[in-house]
């Protein structure tokens, strides 16, 4: 089925949302217009007056004074129109980015990770980031077009019908204006994505210049120079990108001045041969300020047209950003049962990241039973987070399949699939919210005994109820100056407290102690068996001490899955494990004999 235009679409979202804008419309249509024709037609009744009667101070102040009350009453009312639709439009645009969210949210994760994904559809995402262009500079234009339309036609009759030749002039120099704009648009739009990776270079720097995480070590290894050099680089970039367009745009240009002023010529030339010829001055007054105003609401026309006509390309963009699938959906089973355990099986899975031709994992497979606590191990590189991200549905396998409960996880639904799970991962992000919000992972209903619970589980009971608003205490200073900054450990079992809160049939812990000191650490290792109780646990680490309380291990390398067994089994058979084991144990003394 053929697509809809994004102009229809805009428009049909109006009559879904707010049907009230196109009567606030029909108004401004009506009034708007006659604010023009009283500026021109003052003029006229003026000097009509002074040079074909007797004028008199009180006749001049009476036709001023009529002129300027029905003039601002008009303009009010021009007004008020604008000012009660415009936020309506806001509200619209709003909407849109709500949706865009929820669609960035839970499209495909590679896509997050992929420059060529964020070079395409840049442009796109920014048509709802601001008031005055994208969907919402449209639906600003297309308020104002119907009437700009009815003055156009209005003048355009009235000079049309006293000399053909001025309208002529007028509808030529705005005629070649706007296929120049139009020209100039469609070249830029041909080079949006040299522009968006331009772009997308010189915000990267910006943001490190104004990030205090980057604090430190800018200073401490003198790296200042470095990113202002490559600051001042990627600005030089963008600019020669952007004066290419620029450049092209400004030679046009000399057209339009030329048609330009053969419009001015013929339109002065006439009206004063006229005036020669008999026609008052009160007419060539009125004839000039119109054939004025025609050009400028002409002109105005044309750009709101030609500006639609450049945003439609971003929104049609935009559009296309929307309906695309980005495997945001999944399939369409729910999640298990919360009371139920999970059982998952990696069968010949194969999977290389992305735009390289490296395989992580080459025909894999692994079985983790209902209620299993699974210690996966193994050198950096060799597959311990990649396992993670594809068990979760973060990324696609290439070959194989992955099942939850003998189903494979593309079958459930995305939202459903993230549901079951509750994971640690090794970068912990922290939101400028309250700590609260931070662990429930929403801004309303929290349950505070089980928040209470999961503090007390993680060792951040004591921190958090020392604060002065506790628990309502916002994090970072980011948006509250007095906000609390936790350590790396404490951020590490804030990230534990909020995967035991939202709880699911699986835990994951992807190097969850790597921020914590030893006491913290074996804190941690004595309570796993409460943490995940009931549950199906995924525990990931390079310090192999911290596997001996789990069920099974599996251990990892670029070959795959090398080793499988308890620890007392791997430790028997004294392979890659046994190895490893050992030369790590002099870091793992627990009453001075090696752990």
């Amino acid at each position: 089925m053929k697509k809809k235009s994004p102009l229809i679409r805009l428009l049909e979202n109006i009559k879904e949302r707010d049907k009230e804008i196109f009567c606030l419309c029909l108004l401004y249509t009506i009034i708007t217009p006659l604010v023009s024709l009283f500026g021109i037609i003052l003029p006229k009744v003026l000097i009509s007056y002074l040079t074909e009667r007797e004028a008199t101070n009180q006749g001049i102040i009476i036709i001023v004074s009529v002129f300027f009350a029905f003039g601002a009453l008009i303009y009010f009312l021009k007004q008020w129109l604008q000012d009660s639709t415009y936020p309506r439009i806001t509200e619209l645009r709003i909407d849109y980015i709500r949706d865009q969210c929820v669609k960035l949210l839970n499209m495909d994760y590679p896509y997050m990770e992929s420059a060529t994904f964020l070079e395409k559809y840049n442009k796109a995402l920014e048509s709802t980031s601001n008031n005055s262009e994208g969907i919402e500079g449209i639906y600003h234009k297309l308020f104002e077009l119907p009437q700009l339309g009815t003055i156009v036609l209005v003048l355009a009759f009235f000079i049309g019908f006293k000399n053909p030749i001025i309208l002529l002039a007028i509808l030529v120099n705005i005629g070649v204006t706007t296929l120049i704009s139009v020209y100039v648009q469609k070249y830029e739009y041909k080079r949006k994505e040299a522009l968006a990776k331009k772009e997308r270079r010189v915000y990267y720097y910006g943001k490190v210049s104004k990030d205090f995480m980057y604090g430190k070590d800018v200073r401490v290894y003198s790296l200042k120079d470095r990113i202002d050099d490559n600051f001042r680089l990627e600005i030089k970039g963008y600019i020669d990108v952007f004066k290419v367009i620029k450049n092209r745009e400004y030679a046009l240009g000399f057209i339009t001045l030329a048609t330009l002023f053969l419009s001015d010529l013929a339109t002065y030339g006439v009206l004063t041969y006229l005036t020669f010829k008999g026609m008052s001055i009160s007419d060539y007054s009125m004839y000039v300020i119109a054939a004025s105003t025609l050009s400028l609401q002409m002109t105005t026309l044309s750009e709101n047209i030609t500006f639609i006509m450049r945003e439609y390309l971003y929104v049609r963009d935009f559009y296309e950003f929307m309906d695309a699938d980005l495997g945001e959906h999944g399939g369409d089973l729910k999640a298990i049962p919360k009371e139920e355990s999970m059982a998952i099986e990696f069968k010949n899975v194969t999977f290389a990241y992305p735009g390289t031709d490296k395989y992580i994992l080459k025909d894999f497979s692994l079985t983790i039973p209902k209620g299993q606590k699974l210690a996966i191990v193994g050198i950096n590189g060799a597959g311990k987070t990649t396992f993670v991200k594809l068990l979760t549905g973060l990324f696609k396998v290439n070959e194989g399949e992955i099942l939850i409960n003998g189903i494979n996880i593309n079958e459930y639904k995305k939202i459903e699939l993230y549901k079951m799970f509750g994971a640690v991962f090794q970068e912990v992000n922290i939101l400028a919210l309250t700590i609260a919000q931070n662990i429930a992972c929403t801004l309303e209903n929290v349950d505070y005994k089980k928040l209470d619970k999961v503090l007390k589980q993680v060792g951040l009971y004591e921190k958090v109820y020392e604060l002065k608003d506790n628990v309502n205490t916002t994090m970072l200073k980011i948006i509250d100056e007095n906000g609390v900054v936790f350590s790396g450990g404490e951020s590490q079992k804030l990230a534990i407290a909020r995967a035991l809160y939202k709880g699911g049939n699986c835990v994951i812990m992807d190097e969850p102690t790597a921020a914590l000191d030893a006491l913290a650490e074996a804190e941690i290792y004595n309570k796993f068996d409460l943490l995940t109780e009931g549950k199906t646990a995924i525990y990931i680490s390079h310090r192999l001490a911290s596997t001996k309380f789990c069920d099974a291990i599996a251990l990892l390398d670029e070959t795959g899955l090398r080793e499988y067994g308890t620890h007392d089994e791997l430790m028997e058979n004294k392979g890659s494990y046994y190895d490893m084991f050992v030369t790590q144990g002099k870091y793992y003394q627990e009453g001075g004999e090696s752990a």
